[in-house]
């Protein structure tokens, strides 16, 4: 009997220019929420080196429950989510990708879930 793999949302981080600060560790995880969670903790951590502009624009984004309400919606319906504060010293692109764990393959890191 063929099983559905269990759906998981794969979270990674672009970027293009010199960040001051790494890039956060990529994370799979089966909660759409923590997914987004990710995403905005991530993009608060980079509000510092954002121009005025930019970092203006990634607070109203954060400050939005309803960017994070429909984010998880996104990627609940199986849609990828993408949130990216360009600004003149580069752009930081954070995704979450809907992706099937495949349960046969090694993984590096395990998959999480908070239901």
């Amino acid at each position: 009997m063929n099983r559905a793999l269990p759906r998981a949302n794969w979270c990674h981080a672009d970027s293009t220019g010199t960040p001051t600060a790494p890039p956060p560790d990529d994370l799979l995880t089966t909660a759409p929420g923590q997914a987004v969670t990710w995403m905005r903790e991530s993009v608060r951590g980079l509000t510092p080196d954002l121009d005025r502009v930019a970092r203006h624009r990634a607070r109203t984004w954060l400050d939005a429950r309803h960017t994070a309400e429909a984010a998880v919606r996104c990627l609940r319906r199986g849609q990828r989510y993408a949130y990216e504060p360009a600004a003149h010293e580069g752009a930081w692109r954070r995704t979450a990708y809907p992706v099937s764990a495949l349960p046969l393959l090694p993984n590096h890191q395990p998959l999480r879930s908070h239901a």
